[in-house]
Formats: C-alpha cells, structure tokens, sequence
C-alpha cells in the first residue's frame, strides 16, 4: 500500500512539475509580476493546513508522555527525586515529568520501549518545527506566481507529513519513514527552486534567453 501511494504521489509531483515547465515556457521567460488572484486561496487554505498539521504533530507527544510519565511513574521510580523536589517547590514532580522531554533524568528511568514512544513522537514533531518556516515561506512565495502548483505540491507535503509521522511510529521504526520523508523533501526541493526562479524572472534576467 505504501508502495502504491508512493507510486500515486510522485505522479502527483511530476504533473506539477510539467505544469510550472508549459507556463513558464508560455510565459516566454519574459518578466513577470505576482498577482493575488482568487486562486490564491488554495495556497492560504494549504499554508494553514500545514500549521495546523505541525500543531497537531506537538500536542501528540503528550499521549506517550502522559502514558509512560504519570503518577505512578513518579511514586516508583522518581520517589526521591520527588521528596527533593517538594522541598525546593513546594509540588514536587507532576504528571508528565516536565520540562524532561525524553532524554532528561526523569526520562533515565524509563523502559526502551516507553523511551522509543515518546522519542519518536518528540521527533516527527520536531522535524516539522525544523521545516516549518522554509516550507510556509516557499508556500506563499511560489504562490504568487503559480498558485495552483503550489498548492497542489503543498497537499503533497501534507500527504507526505502523515507518512512520515505513522511510518515512524509503526513496527518499522525508522525506516518506516522513508516514504513519506522522501515525498517531504521533494516537496521542499520543488517549491525552492520555483521560489528562486519566480524571482529570478521577476528581475527581469531571464528576458535576454527567451
């Protein structure tokens, strides 16, 4: 099945390359302005989608930290380490072990596989985080220009985001997330080079090959 929507995506990719190809080849490589048309909505409509992906990929680190980090965690392995820490704040250590995000010295207590869950979550959030300001920014520039290509290769980074998030934290483990980490990073290529060529013609440069 992974195999097929690989397969399905990249066909996706290349119809959204050869779109950007025909209209700059119409285009004559002559300069070109942004324009906001109707059509930019579609890129809004996918920038927001793409915040609130990375938000919802955040907030699910607190599933496994709130599963393998609660109070019974504490009062067994962190007993002493709450005594002390009563004594400093008066509260002691709460539900979830904060700040330790997995590999502080609350988090030394835990099991392989409880450590591995929340890991994994902490880190398909914080590959997107890592991304995040890059892609929206190529999102809305090549938008500009060519919307309807921009959008389409940002529902592909989507798509791409929530293989790379399940097939993380399936039995495959890290090489679970190859597909969909293949799919993201084409994206992210795709959408910078049509963010530096838009600006490119903006100047005017190309105006001497066409």
């Amino acid at each position: 099945r992974g195999f097929i929507i690989t397969s399905m995506l990249r066909n996706i990719f290349s119809l959204s390359v050869l779109m950007a190809l025909v209209q700059s080849a119409a285009a004559d490589l002559i300069t070109v302005m942004p324009t906001v048309g109707p059509e930019y909505g579609y890129v809004i409509t996918v920038v927001a989608l793409v915040c609130f992906q990375c938000t919802s990929y955040i907030f699910s680190v607190a599933g496994p930290r709130y599963k393998h980090m609660g109070k019974d965690f504490v009062q067994k392995h962190l007993s002493a380490e709450d005594d002390e820490l009563k004594k400093a704040n008066g509260t002691g250590i709460g539900r979830g072990c904060h700040p330790d995000n997995g590999l502080g010295r609350f988090s030394d207590k835990l099991s392989l596989e409880a450590w591995m869950e929340i890991n994994i979550a902490q880190r398909v959030a914080g590959n997107y985080m890592e991304h995040l300001t890059q892609i929206v920014v190529y999102l809305l520039l090549t938008g500009l220009f060519m919307p309807l290509v921009s959008a389409g290769i940002g529902v592909c980074y989507l798509i791409g985001r929530f293989l790379y998030g399940t097939g993380f934290k399936s039995k495959t483990g890290v090489g679970g997330r190859v597909p969909g980490f293949m799919i993201v990073m084409l994206s992210y290529l795709v959408l910078f080079l049509s963010s530096v060529f838009c600006g490119i013609r903006m100047t005017g440069a190309l105006s001497s090959l066409g």
